[in-house]
């Protein structure tokens, strides 16, 4: 086993692409961890600092000056109190966007996880038994592809309102049906394989083949599917928080887009921020995909 994990994980650095991505994401999971306990509490307002610009930038304000009846300017300089800068209401942007980042983690890996867990089972399942079984439930999984993702998943959260879990739970359970198609495709081959057979007519249980020959062998597919998934579903939350349906409790990327959208001509950072860290996370875990399934591809 530890052979194999070697040997994949020496295929998969090939690509400095997903070694970026992994270097990346690695460093996005231990700052979403440990960063909350440094940076503070990312929804104290102070009105005294509010649109301070980043370390190393500045900003003009026309200040009301009461004695002499005019406006002066002043120029205000980034602190290193507030490296990445406050938003309108003097929140620092650091401890938001960790925040932000603990959010996106949480929702993503989450959610993915449910949504490959029932995809599996759902895949494995039908190439197994095929016939009745294999065909009730793959018209199920094309039902279920009929349905808009998205615009569900906005349905289900106006209905039942903002709630972070609430988002995990229906992006699981209405994200699985392309896991479903992927594991089935690979599980049909591993029907007709002859260690299966041999189980089959040594007397194992159905529960035991799925669970322990099946599933273990369509690991690759899975593992390929996760990576490529959580990006996905890291932009689902935050398109949710963007348009005002995600859950108003937690400071998350969306909604810090949100906050900054009709300030870019004065306060850009609000919005610049949250939307780099949402394009290189998607982009790292892109990256990883593409290495990983490179990896678990024989021809390459």
């Amino acid at each position: 086993m530890n052979r194999l994990v070697k040997y994949y994980w020496k295929r998969t650095m090939r690509s400095r692409l997903a070694a970026f991505g992994l270097v990346y994401i690695i460093i996005l999971v231990i700052v979403a961890i440990f960063g909350p306990f440094f940076t503070g509490d990312p929804n104290a307002v102070n009105f005294a600092e509010k649109n301070l610009p980043p370390v190393g930038f500045s900003i003009e304000h026309s200040v009301y000056d009461i004695k002499s009846g005019e406006f002066t300017t002043v120029v205000v300089k980034g602190s290193l109190k507030h490296p990445l800068g406050t938003d309108d209401k003097g929140r620092d942007l650091l401890a938001m966007l960790v925040s932000g980042a603990r959010v996106s983690l949480y929702v993503g890996i989450l959610a993915t996880g449910l949504a490959l867990i029932i995809g599996s089972v759902i895949g494995v399942t039908s190439a197994y038994f095929g016939g009745v079984v294999d065909n009730a439930l793959m018209r199920f999984t094309d039902i279920m592809m009929t349905f808009p993702f998205f615009l569900l998943l906005v349905l289900i959260v106006f209905i039942f309102g903002p709630s972070l879990n609430l988002i995990i739970v229906v992006i699981g359970l209405t994200g699985w049906t392309g896991t479903a198609r992927m594991v089935r495709s690979e599980a049909l081959s591993l029907r007709t394989r002859e260690f299966i057979q041999a189980l089959i007519v040594l007397g194992s249980s159905n529960k035991r083949i799925i669970f322990r020959h099946l599933i273990p062998n369509v690991l690759s597919i899975i593992i390929v599917t996760a990576t490529i998934s959580i990006p996905g579903v890291i932009l689902a939350e935050a398109a949710l928080s963007f348009i005002g349906l995600g859950d108003p409790s937690v400071a998350s990327w969306g909604r810090i887009l949100n906050a900054g959208q009709d300030s870019l001509d004065t306060t850009w950072w609000v919005a610049v921020e949250p939307g780099i860290l949402l394009f290189l996370t998607v982009l790292a875990f892109n990256f990883l995909g593409d290495g990983l399934r490179d990896a678990f591809d024989p021809t390459k």
